[in-house]
């Protein structure tokens, strides 16, 4: 079995906490979409409610973009890679062996 790569495991320690922008969309369509459910505003002729879908989808793909970024430059890809590397090498290993 191969283990995942940790931050201990790592030469330097790696800072995910832009990971909790993730949460972001999640209070937009949860926590807000009620308190806007009254608002007699029609930007763009449509109803408020439809609009502030609208904008919490537009919102969750630039948060998203945002986290897939900053996930590169903490050197997230290159973890996955080496965990993708052990896995298939260890995959490889264990048909080898299989009878």
């Amino acid at each position: 079995m191969v283990d995942a790569p940790t931050a201990r495991n790592s030469s330097k320690p790696r800072r995910l906490g832009h990971r909790w922008l993730l949460v972001f969309p999640f209070v937009w369509q949860a926590c807000l979409a009620p308190a806007v459910n009254d608002i007699a505003a029609t930007p763009f002729g449509l109803p408020f409610p439809m609009f502030w879908q609208m904008a919490g989808i537009v919102l969750t793909s630039v948060v998203i973009a945002l986290v897939f970024k900053l996930d590169g430059r903490a050197g997230v890809e290159a973890e996955e890679a080496d965990f993708l590397a052990k896995s298939l090498r260890a995959d490889n290993a264990s048909k080898d062996g299989a009878p």
